[in-house]
């Protein structure tokens, strides 16, 4: 639980680092004072043509228009070069995830396993398209399996089920499948202690099938609060708190950020 701790409380650091970084480059490749012009002119052109409008000059009207039509092209490029950052943003966010993926505890444990059709063990037919595979757990609680079917060596299917050994709790989430259909299954969903666990797929076409156990350890953090709009008050993948993490300190860097400048702005 320990080790499960700190590396949540590292996600958490490494997603704030990254959040102050973006925002970094971001400050030091867009012109903050060339977007501020533009926007105040394109804003003070509307203005203008709305009035223009109210009064009914058309004369002025397509005075206005022309010059919104001139002022178009370096508008754009104004607003093009505000995206030129995001590419090194992505890329730091990319290598910031793959960081945490790479460290994190809960999958190091994780246990491979080949599910056949063979007739043989746990199957009890060779051939006829269910996969089947037994298992000996060791750690009590919920176990997720995430199976995933391959054909000719490109990933066909994936689909996920749980099952609770010697111990019952009330966190039954799995991840969506996705891919062609995958019916994974267990002869039941509640075993005890010593039980054999028999796991299922049912697929067709496929080379082969495979198993990826959490060994009964698996992320989760559970918010203090539910996420307005998202209903969500539990998170489960590291990725997911490293971007919920990164995108509140984003805000927070930015609000810290404006209100430095407008007191700046003030002193003047």
């Amino acid at each position: 639980m320990m080790v499960s701790e700190i590396f949540t409380a590292l996600v958490g650091v490494l997603a704030v680092i990254y959040a102050g970084i973006a925002k970094f480059v971001q400050n030091k490749l867009v012109d903050r004072s060339k977007v501020e012009a533009i926007q105040a002119e394109s804003k003070r052109l509307n203005e203008e043509f709305k009035k223009a409008k109210e009064r009914g000059n058309q004369k002025e009207i397509d005075k206005i228009m022309k010059k919104q039509m001139e002022f178009l092209p370096q508008m754009n490029t104004v607003m093009m070069a505000q995206f030129k950052p995001m590419i090194y943003i992505i890329a730091i966010f990319f290598v910031f995830t793959w960081v945490v993926g790479h460290v994190d505890p809960t999958v190091q444990d994780d246990i491979t396993i080949q599910l056949l059709d063979d007739g043989k063990g746990c199957d009890a037919a060779a051939d006829d398209g269910t996969y089947s595979a037994c298992i000996d757990p060791d750690n009590p609680g919920k176990w997720v399996a995430t199976v995933k079917s391959y054909r000719n060596g490109a990933e066909a299917g994936k689909n996920s089920t749980y099952f609770m050994y010697s111990k019952i709790v009330d966190d039954t989430y799995t991840e969506n499948g996705h891919g062609e259909m995958l019916l994974v299954s267990t002869d039941k969903k509640t075993y005890d202690e010593g039980e054999t666990v028999k796991l299922f797929a049912e697929a067709t076409e496929v080379s082969n099938v495979e198993a990826v156990l959490d060994n009964g350890t698996s992320f989760r953090v559970d918010l203090p609060i539910t996420i307005p709009l998202l209903n969500v008050q539990r998170i489960y993948q590291p990725y997911w708190w490293f971007i919920l993490i990164s995108l509140v300190s984003n805000l927070s860097l930015s609000l810290i950020i404006s209100k430095m400048r407008k007191k700046k702005e003030k002193g003047k």
